[in-house]
Formats: C-alpha cells, sequence, structure tokens
C-alpha cells in the first residue's frame, strides 16, 4: 500500500497539470454531494444540543371527530398539560416527556434602557432533560419552580450581553412588563438546531400577555391545547413500544370522553413520528416508518448525490483514458516483463484512489465553505423553519460537518466516484495486446 502511495505521489509531482485537474474535478463532485449530505447531517443526526435525535419522538396532534347533523368536523390539535401528566409521563418506555410553546417577547434589563426582540420557548423542566443546552452558568428552573409558577427563566450569553445584567430580565406585553429572575445563562445555540434554538425559556406555567394557556381547549376536550409534545424513548425502546403502551390509555380516554360528552363526540386518534421522519416529508407517510419507509425517505437526497457524483465522474473518465493511453507503452513494457493485469489495475485504481482521496479532502473544505457563505441566506432560513430568532444566529459547529455517519458517506462518496472514473479506462487500456501497446509508443 505504502508503495502505491509512494508511486501516485510521484506521478503527481510528475505530471502536475493532470493531477490538479482531476483534483480539482474530483473536489467539485465530491462538494457537490458532500453539500447535501452535510445538509441531511445537520437535520438528523445526533448533535448537541439536539444529542438524542434518535430517541426523540414527536406525537402528531390529536384527531378529534365529531358528527353535527349531516356535517362531521375534524380537528389538528396540539395537546394540553392533562395530556403529559395524564398520559404520556405515565408510560414505562418514556425518560422525559415536555411541552413547548414558542413567543415573541420584548425583553430588558430592569433600568427598561437596554431592549431587544426575543424569541421565546415556553417549556417545563423535562425540557432541559432531553435537550443538553451548555449552561455556562446557573441551572435550568426546578420542578418546584415551575410548578409554583415562579417567574423564572434562562437566558443565552447574547441576550445577557445585550441587556448587561445576568440576574433579573424585564418582560414587556400587552399585559405590563414583569420581572423575570435568571436562573441560568446558556451558550446561544444555532438556529440550524430549530428545535431548541432560542433567545429566552421560559415556563409555561407563567401566563405572559397572549401567551396565557396552554390548557385552552377545544369543545370540553380536555388533552386539546397549545402545546407541541416530544418524548424521549428510554434505551431499547421503540416507536411500536409506544404506540403499543399509549393504546390502552387511549381507549380509556375515549371511554371516558363518550360519558362526559356523548358518544358522538368522536375519538382521539394517535399516531408518532421519529426525528428522521419528523424532518423528512419528501412522501406523506401515515404509517410504516420502518427500513423500507426510511429508504424511500433518503431517495430523492440520494438521487442528486449520485447525479453530483455521475456528471464530474463522466469527465474524469475521459480524462483518465487520455491519460491510460499516454502510459499504455508503460504498461505494455511492464506486461512483456511478466507484470500481471490484476496487479497493474490494481496499481492504477490505487493512484487514482490518492488522487481521489485528496480531491475529496479539497472538496469537503469547499462544502464547509459554500455552507457558511450561503448559510445567512432566506434559503437556508426555510430550510430550517424559517422563524427569525433575533439574538441567535446560523453558527456552524465542527460537528455538524464531521460524524462518523458523514465520513463514511464522503469516503463512500471518494470510492465511488474513483471506480466511475477510473477502473473503465484502465480496463479497457490494460486489455490490450503487448505489441499493440509498445507499437504505440513510435
Amino acid at each position: 500500500m505504502l508503495r502505491f502511495i509512494r508511486h501516485a505521489l510521484a506521478l503527481i509531482r510528475e505530471d502536475k497539470l493532470f493531477s490538479t485537474i482531476y483534483i480539482a474535478g474530483t473536489a467539485v463532485g465530491i462538494a457537490s454531494a458532500m453539500v447535501v449530505a452535510i445538509f441531511l447531517n445537520i437535520k438528523l443526526a445526533d448533535i448537541p444540543p439536539e444529542s438524542n435525535r434518535s430517541r426523540t419522538l414527536y406525537p402528531l396532534f390529536g384527531f378529534f371527530t365529531k358528527s353535527l347533523a349531516e356535517n362531521g368536523r375534524e380537528f389538528d390539535m396540539r395537546y394540553s398539560t392533562a395530556a403529559l401528566d395524564s398520559c404520556f409521563r405515565r408510560l414505562k418506555c418514556i425518560e422525559a416527556a415536555t411541552g413547548i410553546d414558542n413567543a415573541f417577547l420584548i425583553v430588558g434589563d430592569e433600568t427598561q434602557q437596554h431592549k431587544t426582540a426575543a424569541y421565546a420557548l415556553r417549556t417545563d423542566p423535562s425540557f432541559f432533560h432531553l435537550y443538553e443546552l451548555t449552561f455556562l452558568s446557573g441551572r435550568p428552573f426546578s420542578e418546584k419552580e415551575f410548578r409554583q409558577g415562579e417567574r423564572v427563566c434562562v437566558i443565552t450569553d447574547k441576550v445577557a450581553e445585550q441587556i448587561g445584567d445576568a440576574t433579573h430580565v424585564s418582560i414587556d406585553n400587552s399585559s405590563g412588563s414583569h420581572s423575570f429572575r435568571v436562573t441560568g445563562v446558556i451558550k446561544a445555540v444555532s438556529t440550524l438546531m430549530e428545535n431548541v434554538a432560542a433567545d429566552i425559556y421560559i415556563p409555561y406555567s407563567v401566563a405572559v400577555g397572549d401567551y396565557s394557556n396552554p390548557d385552552q381547549c377545544i369543545d370540553q376536550i380536555s388533552y386539546s391545547g397549545q402545546l407541541n409534545v416530544r418524548l424521549l424513548l428510554r434505551e431499547g425502546y421503540s416507536r411500536e413500544d409506544f404506540l403499543d403502551e399509549v393504546e390502552p390509555l387511549r381507549r380509556q380516554y375515549n371511554a371516558v370522553m363518550n360519558t362526559q360528552l356523548g358518544k358522538d363526540w368522536g375519538e382521539w386518534r394517535i399516531d408518532a413520528d421519529t426525528h428522521f421522519f419528523n424532518k423528512l416529508n419528501f412522501f406523506s407517510h401515515a404509517d410504516g416508518q420502518n427500513l423500507a419507509m426510511k429508504a424511500k425517505e433518503l431517495m430523492p437526497p440520494a438521487l442528486l448525490m449520485l447525479l453530483f457524483l455521475l456528471l464530474p465522474a463522466i469527465n474524469l473518465s475521459g480524462l483518465m483514458s487520455n491519460r491510460m493511453e499516454a502510459r499504455c507503452a508503460e504498461m505494455g513494457i511492464r506486461k512483456a516483463f511478466g507484470g500481471k493485469r490484476r496487479t497493474l489495475l490494481n496499481e492504477v485504481i490505487h493512484e487514482n484512489l490518492v488522487l481521489t482521496l485528496l480531491g475529496g479532502i479539497v472538496g469537503w473544505l469547499l462544502s464547509w465553505l459554500f455552507i457558511t457563505a450561503i448559510s445567512e441566506t432566506e434559503l437556508v432560513h426555510n430550510m430550517f423553519n424559517g422563524l427569525s430568532r433575533v439574538s441567535n444566529d446560523m453558527s456552524l459547529d465542527f460537528r455538524m460537518f464531521f460524524t462518523p455517519t458523514l465520513f463514511l458517506v464522503a469516503f463512500l462518496c471518494c470510492a465511488v466516484l474513483n471506480l466511475m472514473a477510473a477502473l473503465l479506462p484502465a480496463w479497457h487500456s490494460l486489455r490490450k495486446p503487448i505489441v499493440e501497446s509498445l507499437n504505440l509508443k513510435r
């Protein structure tokens, strides 16, 4: 292997123009494919603070149908605190269940001299168990503070810097100005982490202007409310385990509601998305979130990546064909002295693999620079929820660009591109008779 590498490096020094063109062509193809792979990685991989994505479930909104005369109604609703406490938190397969609502507020210091618009997440203490936020000082608000409705909050370091005070903040809304005690300061989260990024985190048990009651229900249905629910599965449990365990509670709730509201009220239906299917929605899917469905969901980006690799591979194959024609006499001489076709083919492939890996490294850097350049554009904002979070930015973490899965994708991209570009021209050239190869030297 080291002999092949040394020989490849010698060929690079010998023909710098060919090597430069080959590496540049490889870099463009792999950079294009890696941009797609990196965006998928940012959306799907277990990246702090969303380190538990592979174990996170997103219960689909309850569908309640109710017959009124000849017309039926179907509600697409979020959940209440009653659903969290009486249903989801009772399940053995659930390690943590949190409710989340969002709000746009004006946050300032106690003197009202420094104010800034802020994107807020209204949540509960379980949120800080599900997501691994980095606390620079202090702690999350506690269960006791949450249950007692204390005005407490967690803010980012950027908000603390803007208002100049990290002990108390003033929140302005339609009902006036209220002072909130800061229990902790966290490192600001990139808005690419769309599930967790915010400027300030406050308990939904505290009324904040128009965002007051997370339990405001529809038609006296107690499980309906204003909260998006996210569930953390215990290790070893799956979405199917959750659906099996929640089914008896669903039937029990329907029986209670039938008694209270009458049999024509309808029923509560429940399903849940894994993080993978919650973030990828190329096709509609009600059930069957298995490997076949995952393969179907990944087909469009996989085909796009293949296209990005195929186009430069065609050009590189032509370049490689000319290169092999120039080396045809060399190969004929080596075959005349006993060189086996398989050995020569392996040597050519290894030489081009070295060039492809160098192109892959350059391509990875190009993809990083490209994503960094477009990270603040409207296109990327729309891909990641499109919310305007004032104090946060689209900062990029190294872990977004490098995970074991992404490294494997990059290596496979290099290998596929190398085989497509080098194998056919090399095989065609080495199949020529020795005499024909030697005559090309004349």
